[in-house]
């Protein structure tokens, strides 16, 4: 009995710390775009009221989506935008949400077409993502960032930035970990370091079952 009761209660803590850090990785980014909506849209009203009204009613569909993504959360499953649009266009989505509402030129490159992936590496993908290009708009004090997506033995993702340079962002807390940590999860590895032409690469290499 001690050793079921002492199970029981590391997976819950484990269930605690997922939860937690899906709140994170996939509220913490739609929010965070939702806010820079809100500032364009304050800064809209005076000089053009019609793009402002346009610009929050896309605010408000997305507030739909984010409150679908927390139910679908609560429910176990995995997020919105990869149910609707697939891992291409989920991640494309999110970019050009962010690249509307902030002065960074976002590129996605996806050469050829992805394979059919397992459900646990493209939610680990999109994560990492998702952090990685929020984490540029709101530290890197970038002018571009490309996101590329490609297959070669295994799913590689990689966000590159000409920004600041690599270091600490935010704080260096659950966001850095977290996108490692999705990696791990899917037997795979991730690494951020300065970019060859400056800047910031965040780099994920993540193992698919028998190669793609």
């Amino acid at each position: 009995m001690r050793r079921e009761f002492a199970w029981s209660t590391d997976a819950a803590d484990e269930a605690r710390r997922r939860v937690l850090r899906d709140l994170h990785d996939g509220l913490g980014p739609s929010l965070a775009a939702i806010a820079l909506g809100l500032r364009a849209a304050r800064q809209l009203v005076g000089q053009d009221p019609a793009s402002a009204g346009s610009l929050l009613a896309r605010l408000e569909e997305e507030m739909y989506h984010a409150v679908g993504e927390i139910r679908r959360l609560a429910a176990g499953a995995y997020p919105v935008e990869l149910a609707r649009l697939g891992l291409v266009g989920a991640v494309r989505a999110h970019v050009a949400t962010l690249a509307g509402r902030h002065p960074v030129r976002m590129d996605v490159q996806v050469p050829g077409t992805l394979p059919e992936l397992p459900v646990a590496v493209q939610v680990a993908a999109y994560r990492i993502v998702c952090e990685a290009v929020t984490n540029v708009v709101r530290h890197a004090g970038a002018r571009h960032c490309v996101v590329r997506l490609w297959c070669a033995g295994g799913l590689h993702v990689e966000v590159v930035d000409d920004g600041v340079g690599a270091g600490p962002r935010g704080g260096g807390g659950i966001g850095l970990s977290s996108m490692r940590e999705r990696a791990h999860e899917v037997g795979g590895t991730w690494n951020m370091e300065h970019a060859a032409a400056g800047g910031t690469r965040v780099a994920a290499d993540l193992p698919v079952a028998g190669g793609v």
